[in-house]
């Protein structure tokens, strides 16, 4: 069963880039961070940590200079925000960067690991949850239904991404309230096209279509290093995302789970059914 260190600490926006699986964090105690296993010294002295908020996937509000459509995209990250309290949002005229923000709100996290970026993998709690600074909690305790992963995923504002190192027990509560968003149509599940697609240009992903963002991100990736649109299948086929599916069955890629037909997409199988191999 999974262990989690509790940190209590205060997050922060100003001066970064968060969006809504994303955001920076300082822990009260800073001996809290032994609990992990640091790549550099350097990673584990940092003052304010990015995390990887876990379980979830925010739209896109800036990537290679690309992003997701920018309502959906922002809704997840200021209602992240506004759940920790953190308001007066003030953007850069990118929309890249927080300038200004009441930030340094309190609150928790709850980590089992970092990730090879040196983020600490992370459930975030407003700091009205019943946690107690430096406790360790397995999976089986922690209350996860509190977490802001779980409120966002269960408001439809962000889609479901697990890893193969993902807590099976959670990742089965997060399915159980993805399905009823999508059966309800909230929020991105009223327009997400993830399932079937037509793709015309970059233009498409910024501003027309909802997709779940890993396969944006691949998306990007082949917009700016090909010019044939017909290389598109072999690009795919060429990512070695090494996916496990929830009933067990390996994948070399996406490609394997989508179908195209010239320019329109199909990826049928639900992402809340897939598991992705930590990068």
């Amino acid at each position: 069963m999974t262990q989690y260190k509790v940190i209590a600490g205060t997050f922060h926006v100003k001066g970064f880039q968060p969006d809504g699986d994303s955001i920076r964090f300082q822990a009260n105690k800073q001996e809290n961070w032994d609990f992990f296993q640091w790549a550099t010294e350097i990673d584990k002295a940092t003052k304010k940590k990015q995390l990887r908020v876990e379980s979830i996937d925010a739209l896109e509000t800036h990537y290679e200079g690309f992003h997701q459509p920018r309502p959906f995209a922002l809704a997840a990250l200021e209602s992240l925000l506004e759940m920790l309290n953190i308001k007066n949002l003030i953007y850069s005229l990118g929309v890249t960067q927080v300038v200004e923000a009441d930030d340094g709100k309190a609150g928790f996290i709850a980590s089992a690991d970092v990730d090879r970026f040196g983020r600490p993998v992370s459930y975030v709690f407003p700091k009205n949850v019943n946690l107690t600074d430096g406790a360790i909690m397995d999976s089986s305790a922690l209350p996860i239904e509190d977490s802001l992963n779980f409120q966002l995923a269960r408001e439809g504002l962000v889609y479901p991404t697990f890893y193969t190192t993902t807590d099976r027990a959670f990742a089965e509560k997060f399915r159980a309230v993805v399905s009823r968003a999508r059966k309800t149509k909230r929020g991105i599940w009223s327009i997400d096209k993830t399932s079937d697609f037509t793709l015309l240009d970059i233009r498409t992903l910024e501003e027309d279509i909802l997709l779940v963002p890993k396969l944006f991100r691949r998306l990007v990736g082949f917009f700016n290093n090909y010019s044939d649109f017909g290389k598109l299948q072999e690009y795919m086929m060429k990512q070695r995302d090494n996916l496990v599916l929830w009933d067990g069955t390996k994948k070399k890629s996406l490609a394997d789970l989508m179908k195209f037909s010239g320019r329109q997409i199909q990826m049928k199988t639900p992402v809340e059914d897939i598991l992705f191999s930590p990068k």
